[in-house]
């Protein structure tokens, strides 16, 4: 699923960051749970250089920059939005779609932040 950004959360969130980061937690709850370190290594490479592309921008630029940190730890931590990802499969509309996975991604960030 190519996920689309329509619109930026609030004002204070760049929407180049918010989209990366929406891409980024996309990428991680389609990928399986890693069953080692170097799994986890290799899905957060393979996520990160799809948002890199998408953006236009290399890998580091995209992780360093872009991508909130709280997604890539929360995936090392096994927290992923792929039940949203399930849900937004079958919503009605795009912007349906849209919005379960954005406001998936708002209560990562928000579980992460605690």
């Amino acid at each position: 699923m190519t996920v689309v950004l329509a619109r930026p959360v609030s004002a204070g969130i760049h929407l180049r960051t918010w989209q990366a980061t929406v891409l980024a937690a996309a990428g991680f709850g389609r990928v399986d749970p890693p069953t080692s370190q170097r799994a986890r290594k290799s899905a957060e490479r393979e996520v990160v250089a799809e948002v890199a592309a998408a953006l236009g921008n290399t890998p580091a630029v995209a992780r360093a920059s872009y991508i909130d940190p709280r997604v890539v730890e929360s995936f090392a931590d096994g927290v992923t939005i792929s039940n949203a990802l399930a849900r937004a499969a079958i919503a009605d509309s795009k912007d349906g779609r849209q919005l379960v996975v954005e406001r998936a991604v708002i209560r990562l960030l928000r579980r992460a932040t605690r």
